[in-house]
């Protein structure tokens, strides 16, 4: 018997060494053949300085480029910006611009515009950061050089907006790559699979296409988060919560003032937030216990009430996804290279 489960573990080894050889003669190599692109950043993680990287996914493929600050940009190097206007986008991984190019992002979209006024841009966004992460990145830059943005755009999505007074904490950083400490070690060994193996790479990725061709992967009562995000028991709802979450914003305001800049906030929507109630209809629970509209009417009435600028796509993306326009990836909820276009020109017709 053990004799028989030897051969066929042998048999399976061969088998796989062929197609892992075979892949690879046609092109097909593993995920990623370098390090991942993130640095340790005390407890928490940021960027590294002037890496380029080819980031392969089952949903998308797209390079990603730091300069000398470790902020993502058109390409790798130092950026002069002494003596010069520039501004400072703040977010997530949707302003990072997860699964476009730099150019391709709405951030690089605004900031080709704004160079053709002379003025620079940089986009200080990390996939995963929340706020406090992204207000201490730009304290830290501005501290380390010296150097203050004349325009700070703050961009918020409803995802982070519950998480307000959260930091990433109990990060730990391998090979680049951000994984919890938590049971990061087998984290680590699936990234390492996917950074070694084109076998295994097929696989995932044959899984992955399965599901979006004939599983229509969309968010489902397996995908709690996303939903309880606009619930309206949701204890961002507590009026001691929003409270809470408006002393946060004014003392990063002050921050600005007592810096000279001039504050922006953006409302950035989530994407399948325009299809919330059919989710919910289709999932079979109360569509009355949903509201999308919170967090939006959140910051508006923070911004009215304290004379900030709010900039909105929410309408626009609307109109387009009512258009019948795809503004997502197939598996992956993040804004796709049409999104990130509509975003970008609105947000180039709002400041100019």
């Amino acid at each position: 018997m053990k004799r028989k489960a030897g051969v066929v573990l042998l048999t399976v080894l061969a088998c796989l060494m062929v197609l892992e050889l075979g892949l690879r003669a046609i092109g097909r190599s593993p995920t990623n053949m370098a390090e991942g692109i993130a640095d340790q950043y005390g407890d928490s993680f940021k960027l590294k300085k002037n890496v380029t990287k080819v980031m392969k996914f089952p949903a998308f493929s797209y390079t990603v480029h730091t300069n000398a600050f470790g902020f993502r940009d058109r390409a790798v190097g130092s950026r002069d910006l002494k003596d010069r206007r520039f501004d400072v986008f703040l977010g997530a991984s949707d302003v990072f611009g997860n699964g476009v190019s730099f150019e391709d992002s709405f951030v690089g979209i605004f900031a080709e515009e704004a160079s053709k006024r002379g003025l620079d841009v940089l986009n200080l966004a990390v996939g995963g950061h929340y706020f406090l992460d992204q207000e201490a990145l730009l304290k830290e830059f501005m501290r380390d050089t010296g150097l203050r943005p004349a325009v700070v755009f703050h961009c918020i999505n409803a995802l982070h907006i519950p998480k307000f007074d959260r930091r990433n904490q109990n990060i730990i950083v391998k090979s680049g790559y951000v994984i919890d400490r938590g049971g990061w070690r087998i984290a680590y060994l699936r990234l390492m699979a996917g950074n070694i193996s084109s076998a295994f790479c097929f696989f995932r990725d044959g899984i992955r296409r399965i599901q979006e061709r004939y599983l229509n992967y969309e968010v489902t009562e397996k995908s709690p988060e996303f939903l309880q995000i606009y619930a309206k028991s949701n204890e961002i709802r507590r009026p001691e919560r929003i409270a809470a979450f408006n002393e946060h914003l004014n003392r990063f305001e002050s921050f600005c003032r007592e810096n000279a800049i001039d504050l922006v906030y953006v409302y950035m929507p989530l994407s399948d937030s325009f299809k919330l109630q059919d989710m919910v209809k289709r999932l079979g629970v109360d569509p009355e216990a949903y509201d999308a509209s919170f967090y939006e009417d959140l910051i508006r009435s923070h911004c009215e009430e304290n004379g900030i600028r709010l900039v909105n796509p929410g309408t626009v993306l609307e109109r387009r996804f009512e258009e019948g326009k795809d503004l997502r990836f197939k598996l992956d909820p993040h804004f796709n290279t049409f999104a990130n276009r509509v975003i970008g020109d609105y947000l180039v017709e709002q400041a100019f």
